[in-house]
């Protein structure tokens, strides 16, 4: 890759993958890889600063907005005992999730007296459920502030003052 920047960044990619492959291979190599549960996520949104052009493409925005490109994740779960293999989940979920699911693949109650904001995805998706998870997802940072219900996304701005509300149905690009 001749452009330095896209060859780090390949670079980074390629790592990352070797790695989860250490990961899964010594799953399996105890045996441990059937009925184990992995999830595989980011937090944010790629980086509008490192350099590489069209990074979170089709969608608007990089790490720090709360414009899809900056909150739409890669979000895995890999546990062949349990789940559909090459199955594909479309509705809106959030990383609260992982703890309410991995709690129930484990068998486990939530800790006495705790309301979990989460929710499990098992029932989801195993197809036990169709309806969406969440009716309404939220984010904050300081006076940013963004909600999506359905196909509706609001986004309320400080700086620049402004208020922006897009349907991604149609506008997925906002």
């Amino acid at each position: 890759i001749p452009d330095h920047t896209t060859r780090v960044y390949a670079a980074m990619i390629h790592s990352l993958d070797h790695n989860i492959g250490r990961v899964l291979q010594h799953l399996k190599d105890r045996g441990l890889d059937d009925n184990t549960l992995v999830i595989f996520t980011s937090d944010n949104g790629g980086a509008g600063y490192i350099g590489v052009p069209d990074l979170n493409k089709p969608y608007r925005g990089w790490k720090a907005t709360f414009f899809d490109g900056g909150i739409r994740v890669p979000f895995f779960m890999r546990w062949p005992k349990a789940l559909p293999q090459g199955a594909h989940y479309d509705r809106p979920i959030s990383h609260l999730d992982i703890f309410s699911t991995a709690l129930a693949a484990a068998k486990a109650k939530p800790p006495e007296g705790k309301v979990l904001d989460g929710v499990n995805l098992l029932p989801y998706l195993q197809g036990q459920r169709s309806d969406a998870p969440h009716r309404q997802i939220f984010w904050r940072t300081d006076t940013y502030l963004a909600m999506r219900e359905g196909d509706w996304k609001l986004q309320v701005m400080q700086r620049p003052k402004q208020d922006l509300l897009y349907n991604l149905a149609a506008d997925p690009g906002e």
